[in-house]
């Protein structure tokens, strides 16, 4: 049945993605092969159109600040039906809900054996009016992982212990013992978390943000970060932390003014009523 996606059909796809979505999240493996097949059978279309549709419900998701299937890559200009499917439907999800707050509130570990992985920064896209877009959601992930505490000092921990690993490995042992946690040791005003240093000496600045989602999963920055990034571009650096308590922990690292190696979206604002109030 080529053409626009009815209603009917939309509402089908989204239910059996939000199916899969909660087994993921719960660390199973469900076989998406089979998801698609029957899903072939109820709305009888082509394989190639229901995996676009299944990113295209990602992207409706991403917006939305809710984890999303990683196998499927958020694809942007979909229905607005689409939209209204998933707005209907995911946060009245039980298992989807309880799965993505137990992945976004647990208490974190702190980092026992894993392997790193080091990565490029993915590339998302996003719609013409992401920027300017309302979500309309219950939850916002992205907050309620960031507020995680726990997961954002494991994150923490470990970069500090990976940054003075590169460099007593490459022979910089002094500067190796400098390596400092300044987030804990002067407060967290900096705009940095992590003090290191490249093997020549010069000071890196690094803010982390660990989430154990995937490599594509958003971040808050803040004003402060952005600013410093822009004030010292040389020195700053952001270390993506993905898939923590994984046995393969991801890295990238964006270098630089953040307004320049991501896209920004103004989120809040501080404010105290005006006098004239």
């Amino acid at each position: 049945m080529p053409g626009t996606w009815s209603s009917d059909e939309n509402d089908v796809l989204v239910l059996a993605y939000l199916d899969l979505l909660a087994r993921e999240l719960r660390g199973e493996r469900p076989v998406k092969a089979r998801t698609i097949e029957a899903l072939q059978r109820q709305v009888g279309r082509s394989k190639g159109s229901i995996e676009f549709k299944l990113a295209n419900v990602s992207a409706v998701l991403h917006e939305m600040h809710h984890p999303w299937i990683e196998g499927y890559k958020p694809r942007p200009n979909f229905q607005k039906s689409l939209r209204d499917a998933v707005l209907r439907h995911a946060p009245d999800t039980p298992s989807v809900a309880e799965a993505a707050l137990a992945l976004t509130t647990a208490p974190a570990s702190v980092a026992g054996a894993f392997t790193w992985e080091f990565t490029n920064a993915p590339t998302v896209e996003v719609s013409a009016e992401y920027a300017h877009h309302r979500r309309a959601a219950k939850r916002d992930y992205v907050a309620i992982g960031e507020a995680n505490r726990s997961l954002g000092l494991a994150g923490e921990l470990a970069v500090v212990a990976l940054e003075r690993d590169r460099l007593t490995q490459s022979g910089h042992e002094r500067l190796a013992e400098r390596v400092e946690h300044v987030s804990e040791t002067r407060g967290d005003g900096l705009g940095f978390d992590v003090l290191s240093f490249t093997p020549d000496g010069r000071e890196k600045w690094i803010e982390v943000k660990t989430t154990r989602l995937g490599r594509s999963w958003p971040m808050f920055v803040s004003r402060n970060e952005v600013a410093v990034s822009q004030e010292q571009p040389d020195r700053f650096h952001l270390y993506r932390v993905f898939h923590w308590e994984g046995p393969r922990v991801g890295l990238y690292d964006l270098t630089g003014d953040l307004d320049r190696t991501c896209a920004l979206r103004p989120e809040t604002y501080w404010a105290v009523p005006k006098a004239s109030a």
